[in-house]
């Protein structure tokens, strides 16, 4: 029985082993270029991670053929390693060389081992835990070169091991095919991370311009956008950090929790939801709690731990934002419909790519660039809305100026009216006097008429004059008022700087300017929230306001959390009294939060001179602010003075 056994046995091990192999070898000729090499490919995983090379090569029956309708190999998140089987024999006569890329960035360890006959066993280790310098070429993607003599073969075993999605896309090409896809690539690239360069500029700008906040949460969020793409294509680790293993590996979820974070806050204060919602306002301050807990949670824990967190996290973080948004859009919002429309072709992108790193839909260059197609025009979408949403203010206060305008054409023309009423009154009192001498009872109803009509224009002089005086106050104040604090803006103090400098410069009398900053506002805004903030801002501004004793002394609101109060005819010694009396006024404020005290401080510079001819503000109120920021350098709550120093601007206007 045993001898006949041993053939039908042996007939049956040679029927598995070549079944076992099932995929061709790649035959390599001079036309040979650009090939996916996924119908050449097998795979092998090993779930204990446990295989040597050598177990590896002497085992021919475990072996899988890679499935032939996709354009890649994708397990999604494993713990398994994957070994990889390629065969590839050289047909020509003369030698052979080429270039085998695997096309995905981020797998972590790569040991490439080519199996020539007769040979030593080659052993290339490569990935993203390696430095990159240490790779055979330097690109962003891993290429091990090809030689094969005439005639010869080569068996390429590939071990991988990641913790990002099991993605092994491998393609052959010659060295000219290389070099023009991977310009193309960059070509790409370049374009798509201009693009966001650009929109990070000019907003950025823009904010400096304007002070509002949406465009520095914008410009966060466009630069948190660029900044992942570029760690997940390989960009970032190629030219930012090419020895920083571990911040490469972190990177990619780092900067996707930061684009759900600058998101929430952008999405916040661009819809007004604080103002329009209030209780949704709640759930706003709550994502964005959870989308800085995450950030944080990125440089704690593992890749794998963290990616799918917050690749489901920024899915439902972006769907929120779009309902808020479209509810916002069907309420009549102009500036919304862009937000709209720009976050649904950034959730089209992300949703793609996140059923992409899960192997739910195949790898391809839709799937792999689709949200950074979704980005680029997310990007410039919201780029529309916020100029939309600055046209809207701006034609608000057009509107405004126009009011008042025509309030003011209006009573000129009744002036003008009356004018000509007393015009008339004078031609009729001329034509009575004329006929005094012929009847005293036509002067007598002559003068009567007149005086009617006198009496008349002037009421109707007075009533225009006062309309036109509320009109010019209102704009007045419209135009010189901080609408937070109900004192006075920068742009009054910018003249009455202008103003007092000018005349105590003619009339050689000192002046003395105080800048107060409320001591870690930002972290009392975060703590307690804006409207508390908004609260706090008011109630200093009246407690300085209450310190400026005479009449023609200026407070004004400086920027933010800033103050200034400008002291004419007041040399050091005044100023300094002031300014300590400001400081302990605001010291003395019983703030109240949720009923529990809260006490404010404040930091003063202050500056005073007695200016000359060609010294100018800048120079003046750059010593107060100098002053301003020895006082917080010393420990803030205190006062500090500075003499302006005036010597740069006199040397400028001598050259």
């Amino acid at each position: 029985m045993s001898k006949l056994f041993k053939p039908f046995a042996l007939l049956f091990l040679l029927l598995t082993s070549a079944l076992s192999w099932s995929a061709e070898s790649l035959m390599l000729s001079d036309h040979t270029d650009r090939i996916n090499l996924l119908p050449y490919l097998e795979y092998l995983p090993d779930s204990a991670h446990t295989l040597s090379f050598d177990e590896i090569r002497k085992n021919t029956t475990n072996w899988r053929a890679a499935p032939q309708h996709r354009e890649s190999l994708n397990f999604g998140y494993t713990d398994d390693v994957y070994w990889f089987r390629l065969r590839i024999k050289n047909t020509a006569n003369t030698d052979q060389s080429a270039n085998i890329e695997i096309g995905y960035t981020v797998l972590d360890n790569v040991d490439v081992y080519v199996d020539r006959p007769n040979r030593e066993v080659l052993l290339y280790e490569m990935g993203d835990k390696h430095p990159f310098h240490n790779r055979l070429v330097e690109h962003r993607n891993f290429i091990v070169p090809l030689n094969l003599d005439a005639n010869a073969s080569a068996t390429f075993y590939l071990r991988v091991q990641t913790t990002s999605s099991m993605q092994v896309p491998l393609f052959l090409w010659r060295e000219v095919s290389l070099l023009k896809n991977s310009q193309a690539e960059m070509l790409g690239l370049g374009i798509y991370f201009g693009t966001m360069g650009v929109m990070v500029l000019y907003n950025l700008f823009v904010f400096f311009s304007v002070r509002e906040s949406n465009y520095l949460y914008y410009v966060l969020y466009v630069a948190s956008v660029s900044l992942f793409f570029s760690s997940l294509s390989g960009i970032s680790f190629q030219y930012l950090w090419p020895n920083n293993t571990w911040w490469n590996d972190q990177s990619i979820v780092f900067f996707l929790s930061c684009v759900v974070l600058f998101a929430a806050l952008f999405t916040i204060r661009f819809l007004r939801i604080e103002e329009t919602f209030p209780r949704l306002h709640h759930i706003g301050t709550g994502v964005v709690i959870i989308s800085a807990f995450i950030v944080v949670s990125t440089l704690l824990f593992e890749y794998r731990t963290m990616i799918a967190v917050v690749i489901t996290w920024a899915v439902i973080g972006i769907s929120m934002a779009l309902t808020v948004g479209m509810y916002r859009w069907v309420l009549g919002d102009s500036s919304a419909k862009y937000y709209c429309i720009s976050w649904f072709t950034f959730l089209i992108g992300g949703v793609i790519l996140a059923l992409n790193k899960f192997d739910i839909i195949p790898r391809n260059f839709l799937t792999e660039n689709a949200t950074q197609f979704g980005s680029a025009m997310e990007v410039i979408l919201l780029s529309f809305a916020l100029a939309d949403r600055l046209n809207i203010e701006k034609r608000r206060r057009f509107e405004a100026q126009l009011h008042a305008l025509e309030n003011e054409r209006v009573a000129r023309l009744a002036q003008a009216e009356a004018l000509q009423q007393e015009k008339n009154a004078r031609k009729a009192q001329e034509q009575a006097l004329k006929h005094e001498r012929e009847a005293r009872e036509a002067q007598a109803s002559a003068l009567a008429v007149q005086r009617q009509a006198t009496e008349t224009l002037e009421n109707r002089v007075r009533e225009r004059t006062h309309e036109l005086e509320i009109a010019n106050q209102r704009l007045e104040e419209l135009t010189y008022t901080d609408g937070l604090t109900g004192i006075r803006n920068r742009r009054y103090l910018n003249r009455a700087l202008e103003r007092e400098f000018a005349r105590a410069r003619r009339e050689k009398s000192p002046v003395a300017a105080l800048l107060i900053d409320i001591d870690h506002f930002k972290q009392f805004n975060d703590t307690h929230g804006h409207l508390v903030g908004d609260d706090c801002l008011r109630e200093v501004a009246q407690s300085i306001q209450q310190c400026a004793l005479r009449e023609y002394d200026v407070v004004a609101r400086y920027g933010g959390e800033e103050f200034c109060v400008l002291l004419p005819n007041t040399d050091q010694t005044g100023a300094m009294q002031v300014a300590e009396q400001v400081c302990e006024t605001i010291r003395s404020i019983n703030f109240d939060v949720d009923g529990q005290k809260v006490m404010i401080t404040a930091s003063i510079g202050v500056t005073s001179c007695i200016p000359e001819r060609h010294q100018d503000v800048d120079r003046f109120i750059a010593a107060a602010d100098g002053a301003l920021y020895t006082s917080k350098a010393n420990g803030r709550n205190q006062v500090n003075f500075a003499l302006p120093n005036f010597s740069a601007s006199l040397n400028q206007h001598n050259g």
